[in-house]
């Protein structure tokens, strides 16, 4: 029952939510959404295949 690990980039996620990456930080920064979590390496934002069913819930998109 393991779940595939994928790690989806901002661009990604916008791009699944029709929203520019930029409102999407936006959105995070005024805490609409929840803090994505940060790549330990290299610190860039990411997200799972889970946080995506959740943005796409309280977004209604």
């Amino acid at each position: 029952m393991s779940k595939s690990k994928r790690r989806y980039s901002a661009k990604d996620v916008s791009d699944i939510l029709g929203v520019y990456k930029k409102t999407l930080f936006n959105w995070e920064a005024a805490g609409k959404i929840p803090k994505a979590k940060r790549d330990p390496m290299n610190n860039y934002r990411y997200y799972t295949a889970e946080d995506i069913v959740f943005l796409k819930k309280i977004t209604k998109r």
